[in-house]
């Protein structure tokens, strides 16, 4: 009873004894994460997404996630993660077929759990970034339960649609634009950034890590210098 007392008043996650090493040592860097105060100059962001069988966040599954990290107003493509997640896809499914994944690389991929062991420990407690962020979050939410874990990401999260919006429009209703008008490939074009690899992992993550850099600079422009005025 005090144990699950202590859980429910705690303000920092906690793994049980019987979870697995990667998770507990996922936990441990998540109760070390940098303070809001933190600079956006020095501050680590980890821009990723996934790639899935479709956009129903309990019943689909993650074909492949890609993540690449930024730092110091740069994309360190040497800090990259791209991981095929094995999964048994349906006859007539087409989105092995947008994602550029054919059935026997999803054959051979990885287990699920084997894939999130290698993301938390590519993510750490860095920012995690995304387009439409909250979707890819909750895809990889579902992969942990699914794998017994009883916990979710705890990162800091930022969504770059979010922070266009609100960089472009701080004087404007919320009703004065169209959801189109904030999809990456809108902003793509918008930005003038590349597109190769689009619609695959790896390469919508680096399109918005270069996406980010530019609403970044943006930020700080307007005098947003530290994290806790960007994230949640």
């Amino acid at each position: 009873m005090l144990t699950w007392l202590n859980k429910l008043i705690s303000t920092k996650p906690e793994a049980n004894p019987n979870d697995p090493a990667f998770w507990k040592a996922y936990i441990q860097s998540i109760n070390r994460q940098a303070s809001s105060d933190v600079p956006l100059s020095v501050a680590e962001f980890v821009v990723f997404d996934t790639e899935t069988t479709g956009l129903d966040e309990k019943n689909d599954k993650v074909l492949a996630i890609g993540a690449v990290k930024v730092r110091q107003g740069q994309v360190l493509v040497q800090e990259s993660f791209e991981c095929v997640v094995r999964q048994e896809i349906a006859y007539g499914n087409k989105s092995a077929e947008v994602h550029g994944l054919l059935r026997q690389e999803l054959e051979q991929g990885v287990p699920e759990l084997d894939a999130l062991e290698a993301f938390l420990a590519f993510a750490g407690n860095a920012v995690l970034v995304g387009h439409h962020v909250a979707f890819d979050v909750e895809m990889v939410n579902g992969m942990m339960q699914r794998s017994g874990l009883e916990g979710r990401l705890y990162n800091k999260t930022l969504d770059t649609a979010q922070l266009a919006k609100r960089l472009e429009r701080r004087q404007l209703s919320p009703d004065s634009y169209r959801r189109s008008d904030y999809t990456l490939d809108t902003l793509i074009s918008k930005y003038n950034l590349p597109t190769e690899s689009r619609h695959t992992a790896s390469g919508d993550a680096f399109i918005t890590a270069i996406l980010l850099l530019k609403l970044l600079a943006q930020a700080q422009k307007r005098g947003i210098k530290k994290v806790g005025e960007l994230v949640r």
